[in-house]
C-alpha cells in the first residue's frame, strides 16, 4: 500500500498522490493587468519593483528627527505642542510610524487620509483639542463627494465630501465625522471621477508598470501552465510521425491530452518534472524557458523608469550586479539633496498646517544624522572657513570693511540647513 493512501485513510490530511491527481489549480496568485486609480496602494504593497522607490523615500524620512521650531527655525524644547511630534500622538503608532505611513500613502496613492481625534465635548479644532492623530489606509476609505461641485470657489476640500466612512479590516464601516479629515494631495491631476483625490506620482510611470504587471503575468504562465518540461520516449522510427498523428487525431483527444499533461506534470506543485509517451518519439522540449522571453531585462528596466519618477538613479535600484558602495553613497546623496529633503520639508508644511499649529511656530526637521549628508556638512564648513579666511585677508589691507555681519549670517545659518 503507498504510505500517502495508508495515512489517508487514517485522517490524516495529506494529497493522495495517486492516478487521479487532485490539485486542478496550481498557484493563487492574482496578477491584476494594468495599474489603476483603486490598486496603486495594493500595488505599492505587494510588488517589489513599486515598493522601493516608495519605501526609500517612507523609510528615509520616518528616520528624521522632526521637532516644533519658531520662526527663526530654532527649536523650541520646553513646549506644550512638542506632543505633536512624539509617540503620545496614536497609542498605536509611534511617530516615526506614522510618520512612515503618511509618506508611504501620499506616494504610493497619491492621498495622505488623516484622522484627527478629537473629543465630542469641543465644539471646534485647535493645537490644544487635538489628542490623536491617525493615518488612514487609502483603499480602506469610501468617500461620497458632493456632485456639480466647484473648485474654483471652494476654500477646502472638505467642502466637497458629502460623507465619509473608514472600513476597519473590510468587516465593519464606521462613519467620520467630515471636519476632523484631511486630505493632503500629491499632483495636481484628480483621480477618474474624483475632485478631492490625486492619482499620485505612480502615474508618471504607469505604462512601465503596467509592463512590469504582464512580465509577472508570463512568468507566472511559464511556471505554472507549460506542463512537463520535455518528454521521454522510444526512438523515433521512420513513421513515427504518422504514430504521432493517429494518437492525438481528434480535438477531444487533444484536449484531454492537454488536460493531462497541465495535472500530472509541470515544475511547481505536487506534479512531475518529466513525462513519459507510449508514441515512439525521441526526446522533446516542451518547456517554454524563461530566458527565451528576458523578463529579467524588462523587469529591470522598468523598475528604473518607475525609480526615476521618484529621482531615484538606476545605481540605487536593486539588481544582482549591484554596483559599488561609493557609487551608492554619491547617488543617495544625489537623491536627498533633490527629492528627499524637499519631501520632509512638504511633509513638516503639511502637518503644521494640519495641527493649526499658532502662528510662528511649525514642525521642523533634523537631517544632521543622515550619513550621506555628512560630506556636504564638510564642505560647507570648509567654504565658511575659506570665506572667513579670505575676509580677514581683505580686511588686513585695510579697506575698511566690516567683515562682523557677514560673519553673523555664517553664525546665523548653522542648524538651518
Amino acid at each position: 500500500m503507498n504510505i500517502l493512501n495508508w495515512f489517508g485513510k487514517r485522517g490524516v490530511d495529506v494529497y493522495e498522490y495517486d492516478n487521479d491527481y487532485q490539485l486542478k489549480n496550481i498557484g493563487n496568485i492574482v496578477i491584476p493587468e494594468k495599474l489603476t486609480s483603486k490598486n496603486a496602494f495594493l500595488l505599492a504593497n505587494s510588488v517589489s519593483e513599486i515598493f522601493f522607490p516608495v519605501d526609500f523615500y517612507a523609510d528615509r524620512i520616518s528616520k528624521l528627527r522632526f521637532f516644533i521650531a519658531n520662526k527663526q527655525g530654532r527649536e523650541i524644547v520646553n513646549s506644550e505642542l512638542n506632543r505633536f511630534v512624539s509617540d503620545g500622538i496614536n497609542p498605536l503608532f509611534s511617530f516615526s510610524d506614522l510618520i512612515y505611513n503618511y509618506v508611504f500613502s501620499l506616494l504610493a496613492d497619491g492621498n495622505a487620509i488623516n484622522y484627527l481625534g478629537v473629543p465630542s465635548i469641543y465644539k471646534s479644532i485647535s493645537p490644544s483639542t487635538i489628542e490623536r492623530w491617525d493615518v488612514l489606509q487609502p483603499n480602506m476609505v469610501d468617500i461620497t463627494e458632493v456632485t456639480n461641485f466647484s473648485l474654483l470657489n471652494a476654500t477646502s476640500l472638505n467642502e466637497a465630501i458629502r460623507r465619509a466612512d473608514y472600513l476597519q479590516g473590510g468587516l465593519t464601516r464606521q462613519q467620520l465625522d467630515v471636519e476632523k479629515l484631511v486630505i493632503n494631495n500629491v499632483g495636481l491631476k484628480r483621480k477618474t471621477n474624483s475632485i478631492v483625490l490625486a492619482e499620485g506620482l505612480l502615474w508618471k510611470a504607469n505604462k512601465s508598470i503596467d509592463t512590469l504587471l504582464s512580465v509577472y503575468s508570463a512568468r507566472y504562465n511559464v511556471y505554472a501552465n507549460n506542463g512537463a518540461a520535455g518528454y521521454l520516449a522510444h526512438k523515433a522510427s521512420s513513421n513515427a510521425n504518422s504514430d504521432l498523428e493517429s494518437a492525438i487525431a481528434g480535438a477531444n483527444k487533444k484536449e484531454q491530452i492537454v488536460k493531462d499533461i497541465n495535472e500530472r506534470y509541470g515544475i511547481t506543485g505536487r506534479r512531475n518534472i518529466w513525462g513519459v509517451s507510449g508514441v515512439p518519439i525521441e526526446f522533446v522540449k516542451t518547456l517554454a524557458t524563461i530566458s527565451e522571453l528576458m523578463p529579467f531585462d524588462e523587469t529591470l528596466e522598468s523598475s528604473i523608469k518607475i525609480a526615476s519618477v521618484f529621482q531615484i538613479p538606476p545605481v540605487l535600484v536593486p539588481r544582482k550586479d549591484q554596483s559599488t558602495y561609493d557609487n551608492q553613497e554619491n547617488a543617495e546623496r544625489n537623491v536627498w539633496e533633490n527629492g528627499l529633503l524637499s519631501m520632509a520639508e512638504t511633509v513638516c508644511q503639511n502637518l503644521t498646517k494640519m495641527f493649526r499649529l499658532p502662528a510662528g511656530n511649525k514642525i521642523s526637521f533634523d537631517s544632521s544624522n543622515v550619513s550621506a549628508l555628512t560630506q556636504n556638512e564638510s564642505e560647507k564648513e570648509d567654504l565658511n572657513a575659506k570665506k572667513i579666511a579670505n575676509l580677514e585677508r581683505l580686511q588686513a589691507l585695510n579697506l575698511e570693511i566690516d567683515i562682523k555681519p557677514i560673519i553673523t549670517e555664517i553664525y546665523n545659518g548653522y542648524g538651518k540647513e
